[in-house]
């Protein structure tokens, strides 16, 4: 791999998980404000994980010219390999929940080949 590849996936990455919180603590304002269902708390963290895929996957594949869609599936395995890195790091319960580890896989990668789609019409 180029060095401006992996250069170009670690800012993608940052700008995820930027986004991620960004989005997370605006979550944690509206939760603090009002009393919020805990459908609509989960809700918003897989619009969080979704959102932040999406927008990652749209701007690491305008970088690359063809194969977009791949860029963008990349970013959002990346971001999941990381998120779930952590969750294992921080919470070592997380493989008693292993029902919500595919979804989660699948809505990040989902998310980012879609912004990579959605790029793939640019110029």
């Amino acid at each position: 791999m180029k060095k401006s590849v992996i250069i170009q996936m670690a800012k993608g990455v940052v700008f995820a998980y930027l986004i991620s919180g960004i989005s997370l603590v605006l979550l944690a304002f509206l939760m603090f404000q009002w009393d919020v269902p805990e459908g609509v708390v989960r809700g918003g963290i897989i619009f969080a994980y979704v959102f932040s895929c999406f927008l990652s996957g749209m701007v690491v594949s305008a970088n690359h010219e063809g194969r977009r869609y791949l860029w963008g599936l990349a970013m959002g395995m990346l971001y999941y390999l990381i998120l779930f890195a952590g969750s294992m790091i921080f919470n070592r319960a997380v493989f008693t929940q292993i029902p919500g580890i595919f979804p989660a896989l699948f809505l990040c990668a989902f998310g980012g080949m879609l912004g990579g789609m959605l790029q793939a019409g640019r110029k």
